[in-house]
């Protein structure tokens, strides 16, 4: 009886090992990624800066304006599964050994691990200021005052006439009052150098002086002059090539700094010239033709090149796949 069983086993495990295994796998395609890192100033025009020239005769920023400086780009190409491309093959232990590997990628051939280029410094400091509002009008009013006179014969008269009322602009009041404040506290800390007041200053107790009267003159041109808040980034920006030639990367908006193409502002692009491949000759015909086949593709070679539209930045071999040729590998002989 215990043979028995025993020789029922060794039947059920030998019909395991020829029974087909049914494997999906993906070709590979290969991603590019642009990596750029940039140094954005956030430039804030001063609540009086459209004063400061007549006031203070200084020059000074008019509006808000965002400057971006590209300071670095790489290149990091990878590897993944493309989906477009899927397969289904039946697996048994008489399939013949294969070079190819199944991987999280998709099934790709041998060691091509990803692929990684250092970039080249490269500085991009292009202020694009806004464009500048129109100035606005300014509505005339008027108001009807009495002025006494005398007619022909003598008697007083009085007659009624509009006289234009000039508004006030109480921003341009407030620029003044800020402007005569730095110029008083100019002239005191120049007193104060030169020994011409009341009190005498010498030590610390004139160098705390000459600090306080510093601190409120930069308060009060902080009023005049922008602001500037920097910020430190990296933007990344993927691209699937699907053919040569060039494709847009990203655009430098003078406004919100790197962003997806958009069609105005400075746009960079990368160029792509794949190697010409040639056609592997046809097999000959053999007199058992397999089953079922493995696909697989071969990548092309291709020159990458970054750049802003007229200057080269970066360029790079990289093995593209979806730019190559795909080919068939027998499971069976």
């Amino acid at each position: 009886m215990k043979k028995t069983l025993i020789a029922v086993a060794v039947l059920a495990l030998a019909a395991l090992q020829v029974r087909a295994q049914e494997v999906s796998y993906a070709l590979p395609r290969t991603i590019i990624t642009v990596e750029a890192a940039y140094t954005q100033d956030i430039i804030h025009a001063g609540k009086y800066a459209k004063y400061a020239k007549d006031l203070l005769g200084i020059e000074v920023a008019q509006s808000d304006t965002v400057v971006t400086e590209i300071t670095q780009f790489k290149l990091h190409p990878r590897v993944e599964a493309d989906q477009s491309r899927r397969y289904s093959v039946n697996l048994t232990s008489n399939t013949r050994p294969t070079l190819l590997t199944l991987t999280e990628q998709g099934l790709v051939s041998g060691s091509d691990a990803e692929l990684k280029h250092n970039g080249r410094q490269a500085g991009y400091r292009k202020p694009e200021p806004k464009p500048k509002a129109e100035p606005k009008v300014k509505k005339t009013y008027y108001e009807e005052q009495i002025v006494p006179g005398v007619d022909s014969l003598g008697n007083e008269i009085s007659d009624t006439i509009l006289v234009e009322i000039i508004p006030v602009d109480s921003l341009f009041l407030e620029a003044q009052d800020a402007a005569e404040g730095i110029v008083e506290l100019r002239e005191q800390r120049y007193k104060i150098l030169t020994g011409d007041t009341d009190a005498s200053y010498s030590g610390e107790a004139l160098g705390a002086a000459l600090a306080e009267l510093s601190r409120m003159e930069n308060e009060l041109l902080a009023l005049f002059q922008p602001a500037v808040q920097t910020v430190k980034g990296r933007a990344f920006f993927d691209i699937v090539p699907d053919k040569e030639g060039a494709v847009d990367v990203f655009t430098l908006d003078p406004d919100r700094g790197l962003v997806k193409p958009t069609g105005t502002g400075e746009t960079f692009e990368l160029v792509i010239v794949a190697e010409p491949v040639a056609e592997a000759p046809a097999a000959a015909p053999t007199k058992k033709q397999p089953s079922q086949k493995l696909f697989y593709r071969i990548p092309a070679l291709c020159t990458v090149t970054l750049t802003d539209g007229s200057n080269d930045i970066l360029s790079a071999r990289i093995p593209i796949y979806q730019l190559g040729l795909e080919a068939t590998y027998p499971l069976y002989d």
